[in-house]
């Protein structure tokens, strides 16, 4: 006779099934696969027949990282002033936001709803619509900014090295509102009373800010530093849609840069090691985002 726990238990694990093999086939497979090209010289002409494609071992490596002014460092260099400034701003305007929509005034609700449209919409619909007005000659950015002065002819947003700004005002178009409203719930979790005792004290509207508010919603902050940075750091449609593929230099940061190797120039051994490269360096956010939760949990 088998025992209701052991019932149970094969019950679960048939639940799981089906999740487990879709996880092997949709990451765990492709990732070996990843692994395996990065040291063989998969290009064009081996395509079609890629067992017979060379294993040339780390080559593939040592050519993406041997020149410190080569193509993968100025893309990593890039991707993370894109990172940076992605988190600082996400930063800002979540606080900010979080902070404002805090209070209870009229309409509160309404302007909650308004600022979450760019996180409810598709990304490829929002990033689509920021293209469209950022074009240099019909953008309705350069049209505003003529008619009120502040520029005496249109910026090409798109090309040079504006298109690095542009992809960061893009990733932070998308993605500030999640801030905002995460640290909201936060600060409402904060009991009043602290804030009611501070001010009896004499503490001022900014010391309640910094002794109260950041260490209430640090743990948040954190949380939420890390999961921008991870998603920022090997973000492909942000630079994509507002580049149409085709990148300044200033724009072509590791993700785009990785695809461009392996789809335009066919050399998905390169695409591969530099691949592996980039999930290295992500497994190292990770780490220090766990290190981090347990000193958290700890104090």
């Amino acid at each position: 006779m088998i025992s209701l726990n052991a019932r149970n238990t094969r019950f679960a694990y048939k639940l799981l099934m089906p999740a487990i093999i879709l996880t092997f086939l949709v990451h765990i497979i492709p990732t070996l696969w990843g692994i395996y090209i990065s040291f063989r010289k998969l290009n064009i002409y081996y395509i079609r027949n890629w067992t017979e494609a060379p294993f040339i071992g780390f080559a593939n490596y040592t050519k993406a990282l041997s020149s410190l002014q080569g193509v993968f460092w100025s893309s990593l260099c890039y991707t993370l002033i894109f990172v940076i400034a992605s988190v600082l701003g996400c930063f800002i305007l979540g606080i900010l936001g979080a902070v404002l929509l805090n209070e209870n005034f009229k309409g509160r609700n309404v302007i909650r709803g308004i600022l979450l449209i760019p996180y409810i919409l598709p990304g490829v619909v929002s990033l689509t619509n920021l293209r469209f007005m950022l074009l240099q000659d019909w953008g309705i950015i350069n049209s505003i900014l003529l008619k009120i002065g502040l520029i005496s002819e249109p910026i090409p947003w798109l090309t040079g090295k504006m298109a690095l700004i542009s992809i960061i005002i893009g990733n932070i178009w998308i993605r500030w509102p999640l801030w905002f409203i995460t640290i909201l719930a936060s600060l409402q979790s904060i009991p009043g009373e602290l804030y009611e005792a501070a001010k009896v004290d004499g503490a001022s509207d900014w010391q309640g800010f910094r002794r109260i508010t950041l260490p209430s919603i640090s743990p948040t902050i954190t949380v939420l530093t890390v999961l921008t940075a991870l998603w920022s750091f090997n973000n492909f449609t942000v630079p994509f849609i507002l580049t149409g593929g085709s990148p300044s230099k200033e724009a072509n940061i590791l993700s785009l840069n990785i695809w461009i190797r392996s789809f335009k120039n066919w050399d998905f051994g390169m695409g591969a090691a530099m691949s592996v490269v980039m999930m290295l360096i992500m497994l190292v956010l990770i780490l220090t985002y766990l290190k981090l939760t347990k000193l958290e949990e700890e104090q």
